[in-house]
């Protein structure tokens, strides 16, 4: 048998074969990586999401115990700037400073304490004047809130309208339980404090920041 000799526009041949096997194999590896990236980044995302709303959490609760240590008295009738506590609704409020830039800029937050600027400009001095607590710090998170009463009018709740739970209670009766015209005792209602709006937000090591809201009565 007679052996073939390779010629010379065989062997090139071959080698564009190997070239664009090269690459083929280069560009599916680049989109593998690219792939695994976009996985990681949104894993790491969710995790510091989770942990910002598990921060929140965490602030509700100091909130929660600071109304609660003070439902006997009057200090939850006013403003209370210093505890991020405020008595009215603040319906126009804005947390998350959405407004900004637009023709109607709505009352905003000042929790970076900086005069509620947005990308480095004031929105002005008349829309920044509600004050957050204190922040505090949950496990490497910066977590600071508001309260507001779900009220009309920052004074005395049986003085203003407020937005309460409606629930009925019944009030047993002498003669096993049987209630009549003749009997003394009547239906009576429960009575609950308002409802607070608890709004915290949460900046995370990363630069991401969260918001929860709470609704909440005693």
């Amino acid at each position: 048998m007679k052996q073939l000799k390779k010629t010379g526009a065989q062997r090139g041949m071959a080698l564009i074969f190997a070239m664009v096997a090269l690459i083929a194999l280069t560009v599916g590896a680049v989109a593998l990586i690219r792939s695994v990236d976009s996985g990681v980044l949104a894993l790491g995302n969710l995790a510091f999401k989770q942990s910002g709303v598990t921060a929140g959490a965490s602030a509700t609760e100091a909130a929660m115990a600071y109304l609660q240590a003070n439902l006997g008295s009057g200090e939850l009738n006013s403003n209370q700037p210093k505890h991020g506590y405020y008595a009215t609704q603040m319906a126009s409020l804005d947390v998350t400073g959405r407004t900004a830039g637009t023709a109607n800029v709505l009352a905003m937050v000042d929790w970076n304490g900086d005069n509620c600027k947005i990308n480095g400009k004031e929105v002005g001095a008349a829309t920044c004047t509600t004050k957050p607590s204190t922040a505090i710090n949950v496990g490497g998170d910066q977590v600071s809130y508001i309260i507001t009463r779900l009220c009309r009018d920052a004074t005395a709740p049986s003085a203003t309208e407020c937005a309460t739970p409606v629930t009925q209670t019944s009030t047993q009766a002498m003669g096993r339980g049987a209630l009549d015209y003749g009997s003394p005792e009547q239906l009576g209602v429960a009575s609950y404090s308002p409802y607070y709006r608890i709004i915290t937000r949460t900046v995370g090591p990363k630069g991401t920041v969260s918001f929860t809201e709470t609704l909440v009565h005693f």
